[in-house]
């Protein structure tokens, strides 16, 4: 049976090498993040036209069924 190679990393150079990949690691997720909130903050504009949109037309057609009441009055 052969024996299963190993490697002894210094400990200088591991914790050296793992502070760079944490490093690495976090701006990979600062990066991701930031792209996921453009995509929400783009999302948001594009409901908040919608409900604007919609509120729009129930404000229009409201005023427009009001509105005729007021020549009635006079």
């Amino acid at each position: 049976m052969s024996e299963i190679p190993t490697v002894v990393t210094p400990t200088k150079d591991y914790k050296r090498l793992q502070a760079k990949l944490d490093e690495i690691e976090n701006t990979v997720e600062n990066t991701n993040a930031e792209i996921i909130q453009r995509t929400g903050k783009k999302a948001g504009r594009d409901v908040g036209i919608a409900y604007g949109l919609a509120i729009g037309f129930i404000f229009v057609y409201v005023l427009g069924t009001v509105l005729p009441l007021f020549d009635l009055i006079k």
